[in-house]
C-alpha cells in the first residue's frame, strides 16, 4: 500500500536528518561513557518519579525536588549527558510536529 511505501519514506527522511545523527552521536558519546551514563539514569529516574507524583496530584515532595534539582544541575554541567538530552529533546520535538501535522490534516481531533 502506499501510505505504508511513504511511512517507510519519511522514516528514512528522518534518520537522515541533521537532528537524527546528533541524536545518535550523543547516545554513543553517552553509552560510551559509565559516568554519564549514571547520571542520565538517575537524573530520568529522579524526574520520573517527581513527575509522576506532581501528574498524581500529591504535593511535591521537597526532599525529592531536592534530589531533581541537584541531579539536574550536575547534568547542566556534564556536557555528554547535556549534549544527549537536547538532543533527544530536538527529536521528540519533530516527531511531535509530524504528529501534529498528521493529526491537523486529517481533522483527526476536530470534533465541531
Amino acid at each position: 500500500m502506499a501510505t505504508y511505501d511513504k511511512a517507510h519514506e519519511l522514516a528514512r527522511a528522518l534518520k537522515e536528518s541533521e537532528e537524527y545523527r546528533e541524536y545518535q552521536e550523543a547516545k554513543r558519546s553517552v553509552q560510551g561513557n559509565e559516568d554519564a551514563l549514571s547520571i542520565l539514569r538517575d537524573y530520568q529516574r529522579r524526574r520520573l518519579e517527581y513527575e509522576m507524583e506532581v501528574l498524581a496530584g500529591k504535593d511535591a515532595d521537597q526532599s525529592k525536588k531536592a534530589a531533581l534539582d541537584k541531579i539536574t544541575a550536575i547534568v547542566e554541567m556534564h556536557g555528554p549527558v547535556k549534549r544527549f538530552l537536547e538532543a533527544e529533546r530536538r527529536i521528540m520535538l519533530m516527531m511531535s510536529d509530524i504528529q501534529k501535522i498528521l493529526t491537523d490534516s486529517l481533522d483527526l481531533l476536530d470534533y465541531s
